[in-house]
């Protein structure tokens, strides 16, 4: 079996939620994963998406290096 895909094996054959490098994490955000680093308080910096749909990479608020705020859980 071949796997032609973008992201990286452990994610297809471990754990999903595992951290890709150390201060990483995987969030989903908006119904797109994305890995990205924490920079504060319910903040994340966005470093890549972990995405299939090409009009996700087209959407400017998901470049890398943009700053995410993720509402709180009620």
């Amino acid at each position: 079996m071949i796997l032609h895909t973008i992201v990286p094996l452990q994610f297809i054959f471990g754990d999903f939620t595992a951290q890709t490098r150390p201060g990483f994490r995987i969030i989903e955000w908006n119904n797109v994963k994305l890995e990205v680093l924490p920079a504060g308080q319910q903040r994340y910096q966005i470093n890549r998406i972990l995405s299939t749909n090409p009009f996700d990479y087209l959407n400017p608020r998901l470049q890398p290096g943009t700053i995410i705020q993720l509402e709180p859980k009620i």
